[in-house]
This record gives structure tokens, C-alpha cells and sequence, in this order.
């Protein structure tokens, strides 16, 4: 799919995650194996699972949640992405980048 349709397709995740969480995060954070509980501390947390978010693929890997959390952290709002999707599991470069 060309760069359009890449543009379409994150606008529409970002325009249901900005729906669902307000303030927009100042930082994300992709947790990697063994920092998923890390999303938990969040303060005042809003959790969407992946399946919500058009075009967001879901990881196949144990362990890895497939959830968004935005919530707080030492005064700043953040994005974790608690568990991520991976090339090996057949999703294209330019999706897991």
C-alpha cells in the first residue's frame, strides 16, 4: 500500500485513540518482553486493546498483551504499547517500524 493509504490508516488509529483518551501522550513507550507490567503503574490509565484500533494489528507472541495504555508517569502523560507486533510473525517492515 502506498504512502497515502499508510497515512489514512494512522489517522483513523489516531483519531479513536484521541477519542477514547484526550490529552494527547508527550512520549510512547513500546514495552518489550519481560516490561509489560510497567503499563499497569500507570496513573489514571485508559486501556484499549488493540483489537479497537482500526488497522492495528495484534502480536502473536506469548506474552505480549496487545493493548495500548495511556496514563501517567512522573507528571508527564504517556502512550505504552504493551506488546508489539513482529516481522517474523508476517507482518511487512513497515508496519512493526
Amino acid at each position: 500500500m502506498g504512502s497515502a493509504g499508510t497515512f489514512e490508516r494512522v489517522d483513523a488509529a489516531a483519531e479513536v485513540i484521541r477519542r477514547h483518551c484526550g490529552d494527547v501522550p508527550k512520549a510512547a513507550l513500546v514495552l518489550g518482553s519481560g516490561l509489560g507490567d510497567f503499563a499497569d503503574t500507570l496513573a489514571g490509565a485508559v486501556t484499549m486493546p488493540y483489537a479497537e484500533l482500526p488497522h492495528w494489528p495484534a502480536p502473536k507472541v506469548v506474552g505480549h498483551a496487545g493493548r495500548l495504555v495511556i496514563g501517567t508517569v512522573a507528571g508527564k502523560r504517556v502512550a505504552a504499547l504493551a506488546g508489539r507486533v513482529h516481522a517474523y510473525e508476517g507482518h511487512p517492515l513497515s508496519t512493526v517500524a
